[in-house]
């Protein structure tokens, strides 16, 4: 399997994990009044895209 490859699929859980669970969980918590601003979870979820993007594209011209 090739480097893209593996990438690709750590990006994926990555993504699934950070969306699915991550996000919902400190938003919840934040409504709920037991946790701060869900800072963290607004810069991941908007970085993580264009971090996945930009990786895949310097191992494609390698």
């Amino acid at each position: 399997m090739s480097k893209q490859k593996k990438w690709q699929r750590t990006y994926l859980v990555l993504m699934i994990f950070f969306y699915c669970v991550f996000v919902p969980v400190t938003v919840l918590e934040w409504l709920s009044g037991d946790g701060g601003f869900p800072f963290t979870a607004i810069a991941v979820g908007l970085a993580l895209p264009f971090m996945r993007k930009n990786h895949l594209a310097q191992l494609q011209k390698q």
